[in-house]
């Protein structure tokens, strides 16, 4: 708050002095204000100012000021922080101008000013940022399913969960089939981990594409591998032949 109103401050002090003196109305102003439509009281171009901009009305026992113009009530230079910070939160901290429209239906004589100056300062706001979105596809051409698999990594940094600071996006460009797996980190290993997991669900794919380039998976030469080593589960060969070979070329390659 304290800084709200120390910002608040400098601005008003870099105002012309004539539209300074009216930029927030002070509570020493606003009784002033009061005691010019219950008694007439004040200066002639003071008066002449209240009676152009506000009235008085009485709810219950208290006579508040209202805006002629918006019939709302007037909000004074000490309530402005917890009023706008009410109205922000009332909107779930969306943005400049939910804020703006909201206080302008519910109070007067808050200046847009103040309000980017309170938002500004709020640090949730800043904390939050866009959600990051994957590259817009290139077109590519695709035959049948696991023909040609999309691979990205996603920067999650700005907003991790729990450790998690990457999404990998996987996506096959026939189906148009998405999958996504949560990483910590963008080494080799677990994006490796997290594909060999896919392919044994759904088979090894013909090519992998990235933003960079194209790297063929070559499914022939592990069923080669396979029949050399009949030992060996498929499993274990796709194992052996992919994590040393193909995802290594391509992380090394297209994500560094």
């Amino acid at each position: 708050m304290e800084l709200f109103y120390s910002k608040l401050d400098k601005h008003i002090e870099s105002l012309d002095e004539k539209f300074g003196s009216k930029f927030v109305i002070k509570k020493a102003a606003y009784n002033g204000i009061i005691l010019v439509l219950k008694d007439g009281c004040g200066e002639s171009s003071f008066k002449l100012w209240v009676h152009k901009h506000f009235k008085l009305v009485t709810i219950g026992e208290l006579q508040v000021v209202y805006g002629i113009e918006s019939n709302n009530p007037v909000i004074t230079y000490e309530q402005l922080y917890v009023t706008i910070k009410e109205c922000h939160e009332r909107v779930e901290h969306h943005g400049r101008d939910k804020t703006w429209k909201e206080i302008k239906q519910q109070y007067r004589w808050i200046p847009f000013d103040v309000v980017v100056i309170f938002l500004s300062q709020c640090d949730l706001c800043w904390n939050r940022k866009a959600f990051p979105k994957p590259i817009a596809d290139k077109p590519i051409i695709s035959i049948s399913f696991l023909t040609r698999l999309q691979v990205d990594l996603i920067d999650m940094r700005s907003i991790p969960d729990g450790g998690f600071h990457w999404i990998l996006h996987t996506k096959d460009r026939f189906a148009k089939f998405s999958w996504a797996y949560a990483l910590k980190t963008k080494e080799a290993q677990p994006v490796a981990e997290k594909l060999l997991h896919q392919f044994y669900s759904f088979e090894l794919p013909r090519i992998l594409q990235s933003d960079n380039g194209k790297i063929r998976c070559k499914s022939d030469k592990t069923e080669s591998l396979i029949s050399r080593k009949s030992s060996m589960s498929k499993r274990q060969v796709i194992d052996l032949y992919f994590l040393t070979t193909t995802i290594s070329a391509y992380y090394y390659y297209y994500f560094f």
